[in-house]
C-alpha cells in the first residue's frame, strides 16, 4: 500500500499470511518472507514511491513480528534464516535486500518485536516505535543464536555492551525507553500519537536527505563502537564468559553467541562476522543435541497447553475473571491462593477449619505479595487491590458464589469426597468448576460425591508446591469430565502463569506414579548396598542423582526431606502396603514376594523424622546453619541403615554412581513407557514437560553451573535442560541400552515389578525407533 500524499510504501507483514492460515504473531514463515521480498522488490522499481515502511499491521496494533516461524526449525531444514534451496527467500536474504534499499525503510514498531522481526527492524535505515514495544533476541533459549545478522548488526548499532545483554539473556523485554537509550530507536510516537503517523514522517525526512546519508545509515557499513563506560569490547566479552556455563554443561548455545558478538569486533568486515555467525548458527541447528532438546521442550510445551481435544471456549476464567475458592490453607492452599491473587482474580477465598492455620496461611499470602512487590513483580499501585482480593473463612458456605473451587486439604479420599459432597449443595452456579489439588486419589472417587449433572466441571488441577513458584499443573481429566472443563482449566491455568498437562485418571496420575519406582529404588538401594564403614549413604544416592554427577535439581532424599516424609508415608499407606502400627499386619496390598522395605516407613512412626519442618529427616536440619536447610549427616539414620541392611547380601558392596543412575531412572523411564501404553499421557513429550517443570529433570548430565550476576549482566540466565526423561532415554542413553539394563534387573529382582520392561519399549526397539520418532512416525493416538 503506498501513501499518495508522501510516496511512501506501506508494507505490512500481517499481509503475507495466507487466509486461511491465521498469523497472530506475524511469524515470519515461508509465504511471508515471499510476500515481503516480493513487495520491498516493486517499491524499489515504483519511481513514484520514494521511502518505504515495514509495519506488523496496517493499523498498528499488536505485535510488529514475534521472529521466525519455529516450525521451520522443527526439521532438517535451517531454510528460515540461512540456508534455501527452494528458492525462498531466507530471512538473511530478507535483510539484506532492506540494507541494501535504494530507498529508506522505516521500521515502525509495535507490540513484539523479536527474533528475526528485531532483525529485520536492524536492517532498516531508521526505526520508530510507539510504548507498547518489546524487542529482543530470545534464540538461545532455543539452542540458537540470532542467524539474520542479529549478532553483527546489534553490535554496530547500539554496541557490545547491549548486545551481550540482549543476545546472551535472551531477553524478550526491552522496552521503548530502553531502545532510545540504547540508540536501537531513532523516535518514539508521542502521547496520542499513531505509530504511523511518526513513521511517515520520519520517511519524509529521510527521502530528501542525500545518497550518502543514506548509506551512512546502513549497519553493514558501520564498524562496532567503544563502549560507552570505556571497557574495551574485547574485556567484555571476556567478563561475559565468566558467567555462561561451559558447552559440555548446557551452554552450547549460549557459549556460541559470545563468539559470533566477537565476530563483529574481531573480523575485518561485516560479510566475514556474517559468515561467521551462518556457521555457528548451522552447527547449532544441525549438530547440537542440546539445541535439539530446547525446541523439543519449546514444540512440547505448546502441544501439552493445548492438549484437549475441544473447540476454543469462551468463559471468564480463561480471561482473568472470575471468583475463586481455595480450600485448605497449608502449604499448597497458599500457594494456589497467591497465584490466583497475582493473576488478577477475585474476590479469592481461603477457606480452612482451622483457625489458627487460617490466620498463619493468610499471614503468609500477604507478607509474600508484600515480598514481591518490593521485588518489582507486583506493581506497587496494585498490592493494595491485590492483598484487598484475599478474603478467609472458615465456613465452607462463603464460596457459594464461586465460579472455581480448588480443594487443597490433606490427601485422603474421604475427607475430600465429604468436602465435595457439601460444595454440590452449597455451590449457587451449576456450572461453577470443582477442582481437587489431589496428587495421586482417584478423580473420579471424589467427583462421586456430586450429583451427576456437576461431574461434567469436575477435574483434578494438581499444582506442584511450592505452588506460587512451580510452573507445572497436572490436569486430570475424569470420566465425566467435558473437553469444555478441561479448556478452561488450561486457559486458567496460563492465566496463572502455569504450564498444563492434561493427563489420565490413575494411581499417581504421571508424576507421582513415575516417581514410585525412582523413591522406592532409592532406598531399597540402601537397604541392600549401606551399612558398615564403606556401605551406600544417603549422601552417595544423592551425590549421583543430584546435581553434583546427573543433575536432577536435588537428590531423592532431600526432596522428600523438602516434601515432607509423612507424605510418602501416607500415599503408602493409602495404597495398602505398610504395616499398622497398633496391630503388627502388613498392609493388604504387599503382596508375597514384592521387594520393600519398612526402612522409611520407620523413619516416619518410629522416630518421627518427617524432614526440615521437624529439623530432622534423612538427613539432620540446624535452623543456625544454611537457615535449616542445609542437610546434615544423622547417625540416627545411618543406625536404622544399618539395621535394615544387616542380612543384605550386598551390605557395604561397592556401587558406582552410574549403576545408581540406572537402577534409579531406567524404571522412572519405563513407568513413562507404560503410562503412554495405557494412554494416560497423550505423548512422550507431555512426560517430558512434567518431569522438567514439575520435578527439575536436569540441565545436562554433570553439574550444572550457577550463572553469577554481574552489574554489567544482570541477572544472565537461561533455563536449560535435556529434554526431559523420554528424550534423555532416546537420544542420550538409548533404548536398546535401556530395555538390556532393565531385563538384567528384572532377572536379578523380580519382586520389582517396575524393572519389568514395558512392551511399548520393547516394540520401540524392535522397530528401531525411539519413542517420539515412534509417537510421530506411528501417529499414536491417545486413549484420553
Amino acid at each position: 500500500m503506498a501513501s499518495p500524499s508522501s510516496g511512501t510504501a506501506i508494507i505490512a507483514i500481517a499481509d503475507g499470511a495466507p487466509p486461511s492460515k491465521p498469523n497472530p504473531v506475524n511469524a515470519l514463515g515461508a509465504p511471508v518472507r515471499q510476500y515481503l521480498y516480493q513487495k520491498l522488490q516493486n517499491a524499489f522499481k515504483d519511481p513514484n514511491i520514494k521511502s518505504i515502511i515495514l509495519i506488523g499491521r496496517h493499523d498498528a496494533k499488536g505485535v510488529f513480528s514475534a521472529g521466525a516461524d519455529i516450525k521451520e526449525f522443527s526439521g532438517s531444514s535451517g531454510g528460515n534464516v540461512t540456508t534455501s534451496d527452494s528458492g525462498v527467500p531466507t530471512l538473511n536474504d530478507l535483510a539484506h535486500l532492506m540494507e541494501s534499499s535504494p530507498k529508506p525503510i522505516v521500521a515502525a514498531l509495535t507490540g513484539a518485536c523479536l527474533g528475526g522481526g528485531m532483525e529485520l527492524a536492524l536492517a532498516a535505515q531508521y526505526r520508530v516505535a510507539d510504548s507498547t514495544l518489546k524487542y529482543g533476541l530470545p534464540e538461545v533459549k532455543i539452542g540458537l543464536i540470532p542467524g539474520a545478522g542479529g549478532t553483527q548488526r546489534l553490535p554496530r548499532l547500539c554496541g557490545v555492551r547491549h548486545a551481550l545483554d540482549v543476545i546472551i539473556r535472551g531477553r524478550i523485554n526491552c522496552s521503548a525507553k530502553e531502545g532510545l537509550k540504547c540508540n536501537f530507536l531513532d523516535g518514539l510516537a508521542s502521547d496520542g500519537e499513531y505509530v504511523l503517523e511518526c513513521a511517515l514522517r520520519w520517511a519524509g525526512w529521510a527521502s530528501v536527505l542525500p545518497a550518502s546519508t543514506l548509506d551512512a545509515r546502513r549497519l553493514c557499513y558501520k564498524s562496532v563502537p567503544a563502549d560507552v563506560e570505556g571497557m574495551s569490547n574485547d574485556d567484555m566479552c571476556d567478563f561475559a564468559l565468566q558467567s555462561i556455563p561451559t558447552a559440555e554443561k548446557g551452554g552450547e548455545s549460549a557459549q556460541a553467541c559470545l563468539k559470533a558478538i566477537r565476530a563483529s569486533f574481531e573480523l575485518p568486515s561485516f560479510k566475514d562476522g556474517v559468515e561467521a555467525e551462518k556457521n555457528l548458527f548451522n552447527d547449532l541447528l544441525y549438530h547440537s543435541l542440546q539445541g535439539r532438546a530446547y525446541r523439543h521442550i519449546f514444540f512440547a510445551e505448546r502441544s501439552a497447553s493445548s492438549s484437549t481435544s475441544s473447540k476454543k471456549v469462551s468463559n471468564a476464567l480463561k480471561q482473568g475473571r472470575g471468583i475463586i475458592g481455595v480450600i485448605g490453607a497449608g502449604t499448597m492452599g497458599r500457594g494456589i491462593a497467591i497465584s490466583f491473587l497475582r493473576a488478577g482474580y477475585g474476590p479469592v477465598t481461603l477457606v480452612d477449619v482451622n483457625e489458627k492455620g487460617l490466620e498463619a496461611g493468610v499471614k503468609y499470602i500477604i507478607s509474600t505479595l508484600e515480598g514481591e512487590a518490593k521485588k518489582g513483580r507486583i506493581h506497587p499501585s496494585k498490592l493494595d487491590s491485590t492483598k484487598s482480593s484475599l478474603k478467609s473463612s472458615t465456613d465452607l458456605s462463603e464460596l457459594a458464589d464461586c465460579d472455581c473451587i480448588v480443594e487443597a486439604v490433606f490427601e485422603n479420599l474421604n475427607i475430600k469426597r465429604e468436602i465435595f459432597s457439601k460444595l454440590n449443595t452449597i455451590c449457587k452456579k451449576p456450572t461453577a468448576l470443582l477442582l481437587s489439588n489431589t496428587s495421586t486419589l482417584d478423580v473420579d472417587a471424589i467427583a462421586s460425591s456430586l450429583s451427576p449433572s456437576r461431574r461434567a466441571y469436575c477435574a483434578g488441577m494438581h499444582f506442584f508446591s511450592p505452588a506460587h513458584i512451580m510452573k507445572l499443573v497436572e490436569v486430570i481429566r475424569g470420566k465425566d469430565t467435558s473437553p469444555e472443563t478441561l479448556n478452561i482449566i488450561c486457559g486458567v491455568s496460563k492465566r496463572i502463569r502455569k504450564v498444563p498437562v492434561v493427563v489420565g485418571n490413575c494411581d499417581g496420575f504421571v508424576g507421582n506414579r513415575m516417581l514410585h519406582p525412582y523413591s522406592s529404588e532409592s532406598t531399597l538401594l540402601l537397604a541392600e548396598f549401606g551399612g558398615g564403614e564403606k556401605g551406600l549413604t544417603v549422601a552417595d544416592v544423592d551425590g549421583a542423582i543430584g546435581n553434583k554427577y546427573f543433575g536432577m535439581a536435588a537428590g531423592p532424599f532431600l526432596i522428600f526431606d523438602i516434601a515432607g516424609n509423612d507424605i510418602g508415608y501416607n500415599i503408602r499407606r493409602e495404597k495398602g502396603l505398610v504395616r499398622d502400627p497398633k496391630t503388627g499386619k502388613v498392609g493388604p496390598n504387599r503382596k508375597a514376594g514384592m521387594r520393600y522395605t519398612e526402612l522409611a516407613d520407620e523413619m516416619v512412626v518410629n522416630l518421627g523424622r518427617v524432614g526440615q519442618k521437624a529439623q530432622k529427616g534423612w538427613y539432620n536440619y540446624d535452623m543456625t546453619i544454611g537457615k535449616g536447610r542445609k542437610p546434615l549427616p544423622s547417625s540416627e539414620m545411618q543406625e536404622l541403615i544399618d539395621k535394615y541392611s544387616m542380612t543384605s547380601p550386598n551390605r557395604g558392596k561397592k556401587i558406582d554412581r552410574d549403576e545408581i543412575v540406572s537402577r534409579v531412572l531406567f524404571p522412572l523411564v519405563n513407568e513413562g513407557f507404560k503410562i503412554l501404553e495405557e494412554g494416560i499421557a497423550s505423548n512422550p513429550s507431555d512426560v517430558d514437560i512434567i518431569y522438567l517443570y514439575g520435578y527439575g529433570f536436569p540441565a545436562f548430565k554433570g553439574k550444572p553451573e550457577t550463572w553469577i550476576s554481574f552489574n554489567m549482566l544482570p541477572n544472565l540466565m537461561l533455563d536449560i535442560h535435556s529434554g526431559g526423561p523420554m528424550f534423555w532415554a532416546d537420544n542420550y542413553v538409548g533404548l536398546p541400552n535401556i530395555l538390556k539394563k532393565l531385563e538384567d534387573l528384572h532377572r536379578l529382582y523380580p519382586g520389582s515389578e517396575y524393572f519389568k520392561p514395558s512392551d511399548l519399549l520393547r516394540k520401540c526397539v524392535d522397530v528401531g525407533l525411539g519413542v517420539q520418532e515412534y509417537y510421530n512416525t506411528k501417529g499414536m493416538k491417545s486413549k484420553l
